[in-house]
């Protein structure tokens, strides 16, 4: 009887770890996918800049013409 009892709380313990590990993952790649998402607004922010530095002083678009010429009706 001591012995199944020990298969069984072994076979529990390790549901528990692979629960936890299974989390630990999840935890991992939300993580990852945030970072992502931070890592590519900061390039975007990049990006506007330089185009801003590349135009100077040349007048800009307004939002609502490009809203127009896009079709965007938001």
């Amino acid at each position: 009887m001591g012995f199944m009892s020990n298969t069984i709380s072994a076979k529990s313990k390790s549901t528990a770890d692979w629960r936890q590990l299974n989390q630990q993952v999840a935890q991992a790649k939300a993580l990852m996918k945030r970072m992502r998402e931070t890592i590519e607004d900061i390039e975007d922010a990049r990006i506007i800049e330089q185009a801003k530095r590349a135009n100077g002083n040349k007048p800009r678009i307004p939002w609502s013409q490009v809203k127009k010429e896009f079709g965007f009706d938001f």
